[in-house]
C-alpha cells in the first residue's frame, strides 16, 4: 500500500483554533458589556456612561405667598410731646436768725489795708465793711503748725447774724506764690469759724508781705458788697492766720 497518498496534518492548526477561541469570548464580553452599557444608559440617561447626557430640567421656581402687613384695626396714632426745658431761678439766700454770733477775738496786732495810688479805686456804697486780726492757726484748727499759712474769716449781716452763701475771692501775690485766677469760695462752708466761717490756706509757709494779697465779698449775683481789703501778712507762727470779718454796714 502506498502510503505516500495520505493527507499531510497542518501545521500550526491547533494554535491558531485556541486563538480563534480566545478572540471569540473577548468580542463575546466586550458585547455583553456595551449591551449592558446602552440598557443603563435606556434607563437613566444621566448615568455618568452616557457620554451625552440630556440638559438638566431647570426647576421651576413658585414664587413665595407675600402677606402683606397691615395696622391693627383699633390703632390710634399718638400725639407727639415735646419737652420744654422751664429754667428754675435760683434760690436766694436767707441769713439764719437764730445763729448765735461769733464771739469777737482779741488781738493785740490789727492791720489796717492801705492801697498804693496805682491799685485801682475802690468801689462806692458797698454794704459791708471789715476788719482784720492776725492769730495764730492752732486757736482755729488744732491740729495745723507754725508751716501752715491762711485768710480765714466769717460774713455777718447788721443784727450780727452769719450770712451763709456769700462769694469770697482772694487774689494778688505774696513773695512766693501768685494767686491768678483768684481763689473763690463761700462764707458757711468752714464751721471752724462759726456758722458763716470760709478759709483759704495758701499753701506755703508764713511769709512777710504788704498789700500785694487782697480779698473781696460778693452776692451770688456777682455784684461786689465790700471793697478789695488788701492784706498784710507775717513771717512769724503767732501770726500765720489772718481773720477777716465782713460785717453789714
Amino acid at each position: 500500500m502506498n502510503t505516500s497518498s495520505k493527507p499531510k496534518a497542518r501545521k500550526g492548526g491547533k494554535k491558531n483554533d485556541n486563538l480563534y477561541n480566545i478572540l471569540t469570548v473577548v468580542f463575546l464580553v466586550m458585547s455583553l458589556c456595551l449591551g449592558g452599557a446602552f440598557v443603563s444608559i435606556f434607563l437613566n440617561p444621566y448615568s455618568a456612561l452616557n457620554p451625552f447626557p440630556p440638559n438638566t430640567p431647570i426647576p421651576t421656581l413658585v414664587p413665595p405667598t407675600i402677606t402683606p402687613l397691615g395696622l391693627p384695626p383699633t390703632w390710634t396714632p399718638q400725639p407727639t410731646t415735646i419737652l420744654t426745658e422751664t429754667p428754675t431761678p435760683r434760690p436766694s439766700i436767707t441769713p439764719l436768725p437764730s445763729d448765735t454770733p461769733f464771739p469777737t477775738p482779741t488781738s493785740l496786732f490789727t492791720a489796717t489795708a492801705t492801697v498804693p495810688a496805682s491799685r485801682t479805686p475802690r468801689p462806692t456804697g458797698v454794704p459791708y465793711n471789715n476788719t482784720i486780726t492776725y492769730y495764730e492757726s492752732t486757736a482755729f484748727l488744732p491740729a495745723s503748725d507754725c508751716s501752715w499759712f491762711g485768710v480765714a474769716g466769717q460774713v455777718l449781716d447788721a443784727n450780727n447774724n452769719p450770712v451763709q452763701g456769700a462769694i469770697l475771692r482772694l487774689g494778688g501775690s505774696v513773695p512766693g506764690k501768685t494767686f491768678f485766677p483768684a481763689l473763690t469760695t463761700l462764707s458757711g462752708i468752714d464751721a471752724a469759724y462759726g456758722p458763716s466761717g470760709f478759709q483759704f490756706e495758701l499753701g506755703i509757709p508764713p511769709v512777710d508781705s504788704r498789700n500785694s494779697l487782697y480779698i473781696q465779698l460778693f452776692n451770688q449775683s456777682d455784684e461786689p458788697l465790700s471793697e478789695q481789703v488788701f492784706l498784710q501778712t507775717y513771717n512769724d507762727c503767732k501770726r500765720n492766720l489772718v481773720f477777716v470779718r465782713f460785717k453789714q454796714r
